[in-house]
């Protein structure tokens, strides 16, 4: 690895957390630590920490300069040129340092960076690695608003060298040149625990971590009431707002704050757990993006080496993933006899044992984080352009 080389990531700031944030982070960590000199152009209005405490300089890009002309992003032409413009900022800010690839995350919300980043690899013929984890399209304020979204992430794509998908799902909804698209896993934190996946005096207990939507919580109400006549617990460990605590109460849900770092919860996790949960809605039309989005947290539970249960409907990207791959424990939403067979199976020390081998087989080969890493990284490592 030449020490030399030069990052220039575009987007939101990286963070602690859960959500696309902390894996734009561990990304960026390990560009670091492989010798990468890594250079942020950040979203407005947030907080620079993290980057300061790595050393990691921050650009936050001009609204307007009054000799620009004004900006449409929906208008390809003014597209192409406020990201020209943007990319010439980005080059005088780095001064005497060369470039040597850029890297954006595509948010689902906002795509203004990532539509700088493809600007600047445009302008400086420098390799282009995008991330796309949801489809704009699913979270849009109106149909005419998803297909105007939708128009500026083809164009990103189109610029890119890579357009890294977290599903192929994901991938069919935009139609990318030849060779542009892959399927690359949201990164873990590929830390290595030794998990007990005990049984405590309560039973067994099932928990469901991270961001979540009100449809989740219906359907965490529907296990708890499916497991609890088998001596089965569900927790949640969710972020608090005015109807959470209340919820969770309601359905007899233990409920938990999240942890400031995810390397805590994940020891949490390893120690307490029985099986973690990945559940969506009652259907996919309760979360539409379910149908392409892939779980980075199954991708992370699979590294605590534990039973791990799969609640969802059957058109979701993770459903298509798990039938692929045969993997046993997939559940709808509303099968209450199959979630209660499950958590009664938690018993067993052998089906315990036999179910986090399943999952560690998981961590070490397509949910490697040193293979994701490295499929990024090579993707960015082509020469220089004259």
């Amino acid at each position: 690895m030449n020490a030399l080389r030069t990052l220039v990531y575009f987007g939101h700031v990286p963070e602690e957390g859960a959500g696309s944030a902390i894996i734009v982070y561990r990304h960026l960590r390990r560009f670091a630590a492989s010798g990468w000199t890594i250079r942020i152009v950040a979203d407005w209005g947030q907080d620079h920490g993290i980057c300061r405490r790595h050393d990691w300089p921050v650009l936050q890009l001009s609204h307007r300069n009054k000799y620009w002309p004004p900006f449409n992003p929906d208008h390809a032409l003014s597209r192409a040129v406020r990201a020209w413009l943007w990319a010439r900022e980005v080059r005088t800010w780095l001064g005497s340092t060369r470039p040597d690839a850029a890297f954006t995350y595509l948010s689902a919300f906002s795509d203004t960076l990532s539509l700088a980043a493809a600007g600047f690899a445009k302008r400086y013929r420098l390799p282009l690695a995008t991330i796309i984890h949801d489809d704009s399209r699913c979270f849009a304020d109106s149909p005419a608003d998803g297909v105007r979204a939708h128009a500026r992430r083809q164009w990103i794509v189109e610029n890119s060298t890579k357009a890294w998908f977290a599903s192929e799902n994901l991938a069919a909804c935009f139609q990318p040149p030849p060779g542009v698209a892959d399927v690359l896993p949201p990164i873990p934190e590929g830390i290595a625990l030794d998990p007990t996946s005990r049984i405590g005096v309560h039973g067994p207990l099932l928990v469901y971590a991270g961001n979540y939507w009100p449809p989740q919580l219906v359907t965490l109400a529907r296990i708890a009431a499916a497991v609890r006549p088998v001596g089965a617990r569900v927790e949640a460990v969710i972020k608090d707002d005015p109807k959470v605590q209340t919820t969770c109460a309601d359905a007899g849900i233990s409920w938990r704050p999240p942890w400031s770092k995810n390397t805590d919860a994940l020891r949490y996790f390893a120690t307490e757990a029985s099986a973690m949960l990945v559940s969506y809605g009652e259907t996919s039309d309760a979360m539409p993006w379910t149908r392409s989005s892939f779980p980075s947290k199954l991708i992370e539970y699979c590294h605590l080496g534990l039973p791990l249960a799969i609640v969802a409907p059957d058109d979701t990207a993770v459903v298509a993933w798990a039938r692929e791959r045969s993997f046993p424990d997939v559940f709808r939403p509303n099968d209450d006899a199959g979630l209660a067979r499950y958590a009664k199976a938690l018993r067993d020390p052998a089906f315990r044992s036999q179910r986090g081998a399943l999952s560690r087989r998981f961590a070490e080969s397509e949910f490697n984080a040193v293979a994701i890493q490295r499929k990024l990284q090579d993707s960015l490592m082509m020469p220089l352009v004259a």
